[in-house]
């Protein structure tokens, strides 16, 4: 029940547009004109508030073919909101003051375990154009940053993929039904945070077609383009307050808007087997080399983040911009971009390394966008393994110290044995973390994480500062050992 909306009041759908008020944005194009050339997999609050946004401007620019199918790979919840709504859902704003609009670029939604066949016939169908991605770090079925053959849904997928367990699975399925039809180029973009996702997808989807379909990945090599893009805007869980404000400003009831902040950026790379989505028309960057905007945004926003949720949760603090009223948390958190990891980072020229970290903080002290720690601090196992290990071993192969790095390593340890204790830890290795010792070993921790795959974890110097980082921790809390460790370094 939404606290303090009339429960009689009607719910958003189509015909709902018309009486919205003026202040209100709603699609300015005739959805039912509208035809879906994006499948997209995991149709959850990002995708709602970034790549469906952007082909929603597209839309209302005239470029009516790039409507999308979204997938649900797990949950009908996001179907049962929607359907109801003709689909419809409302994008809040959250910057100085809050701006809303109505989003109608999403025209169906397909829950995978529910209609595997509708799933795979609409990836296989010639009218779609790209297949897009965001399934989280998790999505992936990574151990070690390589695909995890013996992960139970990869697993099953290599024995069987007649029903499908991952978006590997679908891919595969779909491009083996396009391929008997002689269907039309498909190109496949990761919208992660996951390095090289692009060819992360291919390369399991190529184990697949091994296994079950040798001809289609014959067919693949000159049919299918596997890119990777950069996905950047902060984008909150939906929360009842949301919900009443949202109902309150259109009158309307919806169950399913979202918050964003008012930035947003899409870096693409150029790299498409057929008919190219004009995203560049409405704000997206296309380029050759994706990498370098990545590692940009993995190690500094990406990494910062994670920083400060594992920072303000010790602290006690819900939030990130919580987190940052604490002088020393923010100041620990941003020293450790310019100090350690910005040194030994390729910034794109069309970057400043400072600016683009002045801007994350600035970004992040957003108090009208709650930005919950734990949230952020979800699967932090996989996360980390790209946000700071390789930017720990590009810093002692280059000889810095790297101690703000290590200081992180000591706090994510201590945040993972708090959270296990408080029965807060939500991450793919929770049965694996609450088996360890729960000692001052921050090794074992590190371990299950997949430090071994770096050159830090056998750095004795480096992981006895580690250690006695955690130690410290332990002993003087989050904050003492923070405000002790830079009185140290500065």
């Amino acid at each position: 029940m939404i606290v303090g909306v009339n429960d009689n009041m009607q719910r958003l759908n189509s015909a709902a547009l018309a009486k919205m008020p003026s202040n209100i944005e709603v699609p300015q194009y005739d959805r039912s004109a509208v035809t879906a050339g994006i499948v997209h997999i995991g149709a959850g609050n990002f995708h709602r508030a970034h790549q469906a946004v952007y082909c929603d401007n597209l839309l209302n620019m005239g470029e009516t073919e790039w409507g999308i199918i979204g997938v649900s790979l797990r949950s009908p919840t996001m179907k049962e909101n929607l359907a109801p709504q003709n689909f419809l859902y409302t994008q809040a704003t959250l910057g100085k003051s809050t701006n809303y609009r109505i989003i109608g670029a999403i025209q169906n939604l397909l829950v995978a375990p529910e209609a595997p066949m509708a799933v795979i016939g609409a990836i296989a169908s010639n009218h779609t154009q790209v297949l897009t991605t965001t399934i989280t770090e998790k999505g992936y079925c990574l151990i070690n940053g390589e695909i995890n053959r013996h992960h139970t849904d990869f697993a099953q997928d290599l024995l069987s993929l007649e029903l499908p367990k991952t978006a590997y699975g679908y891919i595969a399925s779909a491009l083996i039904k396009r391929s008997a039809q002689k269907g039309t180029p498909l190109t496949i973009l990761c919208c992660d945070n996951v390095q090289n996702g692009g060819e992360h997808l291919l390369a399991g989807v190529r184990m697949l077609l091994k296994t079950h379909s040798s001809e289609t990945l014959t067919w693949l090599k000159n049919r299918v383009a596997f890119s990777s893009s950069m996905v950047d805007r902060v984008t909150p869980a939906t929360d009842e307050a949301l919900k009443t404000t949202v109902a309150e400003e259109i009158g309307f009831h919806d169950t399913a808007p979202v918050a964003a902040e008012p930035f947003t950026q899409w870096i693409i790379e150029d790299n498409f087997a057929g008919t190219r989505p004009p995203f560049d028309k409405v704000g997206a960057l296309f380029v050759d080399n994706i990498a370098p905007f990545e590692n940009v945004k993995l190690r500094f926003l990406n990494a910062s983040h994670s920083m400060l949720a594992a920072l303000g949760y010790l602290a006690g603090d819900r939030f990130i911009h919580e987190a940052l009223l604490r002088p020393c948390l923010a100041r620990f958190a941003k020293q450790a971009l310019k100090n350690d990891v910005l040194p030994v980072t390729s910034v794109p020229k069309s970057i400043s390394g400072e600016g683009y970290i002045d801007d994350v903080f600035e970004r992040f002290h957003n108090d009208n966008l709650p930005y919950a720690a734990l949230q952020v601090g979800t699967d932090s196992s996989q996360k980390i393994q790209q946000r700071w290990f390789p930017a720990i071993d590009d810093a002692l192969e280059q000889e810095h110290a790297a101690s703000y790095l290590a200081f992180s390593l000591a706090a994510w340890v201590t945040f993972i044995r708090q959270a296990l204790l408080n029965k807060d830890l939500n991450d793919p290795l929770h049965d694996d973390f609450a088996n360890c010792e729960m000692g001052n070993d921050v090794r074992q921790f590190l371990a299950l994480a997949g430090a071994a795959k770096f050159s830090f974890s056998s750095n004795d110097s480096f992981m006895a500062k580690v250690h006695k980082f955690h130690q410290a921790i332990d002993q003087q809390g989050i904050e003492s050992s923070v405000k002790n460790f830079l009185d140290l370094e500065n």
